[in-house]
């Protein structure tokens, strides 16, 4: 007897949520006839699709490929089901993890027309990524590129920084802008505002430019790249911001470029997928919008 398609939409079910019980709640079914659904199916198929582990069911070579052969035709199929019942267009939808500044000051207005149902998480690099190799996320926009097996990865962007003070900070005037050993005493003094503790974009920043690594105490670590830009433009102190988050502040005198490095401070952003997913027409469309947008 050919398998029933019911059983291939419970395993995309588990293989993208990484468990029996989620899948139950995806797909409105219960625990048991999911389980009963996979167990059917590797029957049929006389192969292990899952590793079964205290947490999650991990899957197997043979279901990687699999999921390979059959999601995206589970995936058009399921539209055609809904589209049916609801006599209309059924919006898909995508899992999008992303820095939560970057997604507000470029991502959003792109992808808020697309015909998409959107899940949104925010994160670092580390835990997106991870969530993305346990089939929590359909593509992760990286600050880093870590060497992942199941993951590959496309240039999305650039990130070019400024270093910003409030419309009233300046540079001393007594200071060239080329002594380079002037500059660095002077940003020294300055009140510093962090992403985090270990001021990422700043040690970038001084060692590129002074060689060195920084001795700073900052005035205050803020895990938010927007309150730290609305905390400078109050004068609080000084920062490196992305050049697409304060570009408006600076044209509008409210930010102010205390000073140009010899060498532009920038960081590379990526999109992150499952190799699996590289043909997924769904995922193609996501990252052609983004890339678009970034471009």
């Amino acid at each position: 007897f050919m398998a029933d398609f019911n059983w291939y939409r419970s395993f995309v079910a588990v293989y993208r949520t990484g468990t029996t019980a989620r899948a139950a709640t995806v797909r409105y079914l219960t625990q048991p006839a999911i389980s009963q659904h996979i167990a059917a199916l590797e029957a049929e198929l006389n192969v292990p699709l899952f590793r079964r582990t205290a947490r999650r069911m991990e899957p197997t070579d043979d279901g990687k490929k699999l999921y390979s052969q059959v999601a995206q035709a589970v995936d058009d199929l399921e539209l055609v089901g809904q589209r049916s019942r609801r006599g209309g267009e059924a919006l898909p939808l995508f899992r999008l993890g992303t820095p939560l500044e970057y997604f507000a000051a470029v991502a959003f207005g792109q992808l808020a027309g697309a015909q998409l149902r959107l899940q949104i998480e925010f994160g670092t690099a580390e835990g997106l990524l991870a969530a993305l190799e346990r089939n929590e996320l359909d593509l992760v926009i990286a600050t880093q590129r870590l060497p992942l097996a199941a993951v590959e990865y496309s240039k999305l962007a650039d990130e070019h920084f400024l270093l910003v003070g409030g419309a009233l900070e300046q540079m001393p005037t007594h200071i060239t802008v080329d002594d380079l050993g002037a500059v660095e005493g002077w940003l020294a003094t300055c009140n510093w505002l962090s992403y985090s503790t270990e001021l990422p974009i700043i040690r970038r920043f001084w060692q590129q430019t002074f060689m060195r690594r920084p001795h700073l105490q900052p005035r205050m670590i803020i895990p938010n790249l927007r309150l730290i830009a609305a905390a400078v433009e109050q004068g609080v102190g000084v920062s490196l911001l992305p050049e697409y988050l304060c570009r408006r502040s600076v044209a509008e005198g409210r930010l102010r470029v205390l000073w140009q490095p010899p060498v532009a401070v920038s960081n590379e952003l990526w999109l992150a997928y499952r190799k699996i997913d590289h043909q997924s027409d769904l995922n193609q469309m996501v990252r052609g919008l983004l890339q678009a947008v970034a471009g």
